[in-house]
């Protein structure tokens, strides 16, 4: 995990933020005359989403992946930050929510320029809360990003006629480039690096109200739920989870969010693991770069889109790099080969070496965190606590909407349930203020077991057909689709049983 004890960052470093847009609206200005020709239909591609196709809904897919921009504009703009008249301009293989194009001029020089698209939020947020995150962890944290040339925020006044960003190329090599190669002391190296720099005392000074700061933080996230309860209800389809379209419905799981938000001050968890930090959630290998003469130091780390400030324990976690999805021991237990290793098959045994190899990477990083940075091991720990089921429902709440009332009714009857000892954990007499009738509460534990196991049957074919979203490669269209025809009604069949158990 990448974590940063960093309160209030953005407020911090908005006044140097401001003086950076500034600075490259009056750019933007030299090159305004080139705002309103025409858009040059040969570069549509440009501004369609080209990496892939969708299975269900692909039209209002592509629909949320398009931007329309100024390309000249784009490229003057780079060439007069790179001192050249001319710019090669290509297409980089995009992911999800962005648009990233490479511009090149006469002496090879490249930088890159970062277009949202609209399904990555408010454009204007999303821009510059990137670009104050890259500029607080690389000024002030010293870590190794890219570094942000230039950005506009409104594109109502800026030639491009939208957002964008244009930072540095990294020119490093992809950590995924050389995972393969280098040894396992090597790989070993790496974890604690990342770690220590991203886990730091220089702002232990800054004081915040963390419990008053948590507490509207999970708040505002179930009024949010609550939201798109009250108005997403016509959306639902056949690849999504039934969560009750009727009004009776709905109002039971908002009274269910209501419920959550009385418990909410009483339950939330001792401060240590309440200190907001600032989490890097995909770091995987080809967003590390590294230095080819010596893989284990780090030159840059990119793919900060995304990244917020929130409670230890809701961002405590493996880095990407290390989480594999083999059972995993917790503690001070080491893995190890499966005791009949010796009558395995060739093949097997590679596996099983592989598999082991995955588990002590990623056991060397929960040891190293035990040492340089045991505040995460504290809220990892907290989070594999069983017997107290306010350890899910923080988790819960933020999925409510899509994942449908179920889950949050159980664990808050098991809140109600455990009332006594979740208090007496945290020095309290408070008395529970939800209640549950023993009827209540014997009618919906046989709802939720029948629920459970229809929806285990529906989510895994669903997952099986459509995985993310129903994205597929170009090259797998064909045979995803043919599958898709093939099952959809079976999909919709096992929906409608989930439906009626709502």
């Amino acid at each position: 995990m990448l974590g940063i004890q960093r309160p209030h960052i953005k407020a911090r470093i908005l006044p140097r933020l401001t003086v950076s847009f500034t600075k490259d609206c009056h750019l933007s200005q030299q090159v305004r005359s080139t705002r309103n020709r025409p858009i040059d239909t040969s570069s549509s591609h440009y501004f369609n989403y080209t990496s892939g196709r969708w299975l269900i809904n692909e039209a209002h897919q592509l629909q949320t992946r398009h931007v329309n921009f100024n390309v000249p504009a784009l490229q003057r703009i780079a060439g007069q930050l790179m001192e050249s008249r001319y710019v090669q301009m290509n297409k980089i293989p995009e992911g999800l929510f962005n648009k990233v194009f490479s511009l090149q001029i006469e002496n090879g020089k490249k930088i890159l320029a970062r277009l949202p698209n609209p399904n990555a939020g408010h454009a204007h947020y999303v821009v510059a809360s990137k670009v104050a995150t890259l500029d607080f962890l690389r000024t002030v944290l010293k870590i190794p990003v890219p570094r942000v040339i230039s950005c506009s925020s409104s594109p109502e006044v800026n030639p491009v006629g939208a957002e964008y960003i244009l930072m540095e190329r990294v020119e490093d090599q992809q950590l995924s480039d050389v995972w393969d190669d280098i040894s396992e002391a090597q790989r070993f190296g790496l974890g604690p690096t990342t770690q220590r720099s991203f886990w730091g005392d220089q702002e232990r000074g800054l004081e915040m109200d963390k419990e008053e700061t948590a507490q509207k933080y999970f708040a505002a996230i179930a009024k949010r739920e609550i939201s798109r309860i009250q108005t997403a209800h016509g959306r639902s389809s056949s690849v999504t989870a039934p969560v009750g379209n009727t009004r009776r419905r709905r109002d039971a799981h908002i009274q269910l969010l209501e419920q959550y938000l009385t418990v909410l001050p009483y339950i939330l968890p001792r401060e240590e693991i309440l200190t907001p930090v600032l989490l890097h959630s995909d770091l995987h290998h080809h967003n590390i770069f590294v230095d080819p003469s010596n893989p284990t130091k780090i030159s840059s780390i990119i793919d900060w889109q995304t990244v917020h400030t929130a409670p230890l324990f809701m961002q405590a976690r493996f880095p990407s790099i290390f989480n594999c999805d083999d059972i995993y021991p917790w503690g001070a237990v080491q893995p190890k080969l499966p005791e009949d290793f010796e009558t395995l098959s060739a093949a097997e045994k590679r596996q099983a070496e592989d598999q082991l190899d995955r588990l002590r990477l990623k056991k060397f990083y929960e040891l190293a965190s035990r040492k340089f940075n045991p505040a995460l091991i504290d809220a990892m720990d907290k989070m594999r606590d069983d017997s107290d089921p306010t350890t899910f429902l923080f988790h819960i709440v933020e999925r409510s909407s899509e994942d449908g009332p179920m889950p949050l009714k159980e664990l808050l009857i098991q809140v109600f349930e455990q009332w006594a000892r979740i208090m007496e954990r945290r020095g309290s007499t408070e008395p529970c203020p939800i209640s549950f009738s023993r009827t209540e509460i014997e009618e919906s534990r046989q709802q939720v077991g029948a629920w459970a196991a229809a929806f285990g049957e529906y989510d895994g074919l669903r997952a099986e057909l459509l995985g993310d979203e129903g994205w597929v490669s170009h090259d797998d269209y064909e045979e995803a689709r043919s599958r898709w025809e093939k099952n959809k009604a079976t999909l919709e069949s096992l929906r409608e049983r989930l439906e009626t158990l709502l």
